[in-house]
């Protein structure tokens, strides 16, 4: 299990933005962020990722929001991660990741997109977690928790 950061980027207009990955067992759209590197701080790494998949100059890092723990869907370097998500506001902004289009396919990304909560509660599209209209909707109506829930998968 690795552990990973991603970063909930809700910009003024309540859009989200989302990264579409695929790989060969599983295709859909899923928060920006990824693993921490050693000695790595949460700060760090969401900053770190947020640059390179995203293009984001600067970021204002909130609260954790929620945490997950999610296993693999298919062989790989790890078999599932744990991870903490933090609430990213922002303006709106063109995504102009920092990572090379190689780079970034290498791990799966293959675009991004801001979505409304009513796309997403609309699209046929997975999502992770699955459950991530509902989630996004819970801090849009009552800002961050003040205990994070712990979700799986």
């Amino acid at each position: 299990m690795r552990e990973a950061v991603r970063g909930l980027m809700i910009d003024s207009a309540d859009r989200v933005l989302l990264l579409r990955l695929e790989f060969q067992n599983w295709t859909g759209w899923i928060l920006p962020g990824g693993g921490k590197e050693p000695g790595e701080t949460d700060t760090e790494t969401l900053h770190r990722e947020l640059t390179e998949e995203t293009g984001v100059p600067e970021i204002f890092m909130g609260p954790p929001v929620w945490t997950r723990t999610m296993y693999r869907r298919e062989p790989g370097e790890f078999d599932g991660q744990t991870e903490t998500v933090y609430l990213v506001p922002c303006h709106p902004f063109e995504v102009a990741p920092t990572m090379s289009a190689e780079e970034l396919n290498a791990e799966g990304v293959r675009e991004h997109r801001w979505w409304t909560v009513a796309e997403l509660e609309a699209t046929t599209d997975e999502l992770g977690p699955e459950n991530l209209p509902e989630l996004i909707k819970d801090v849009l109506d009552n800002g961050a928790p003040a205990e994070p829930p712990a979700l799986e998968g």
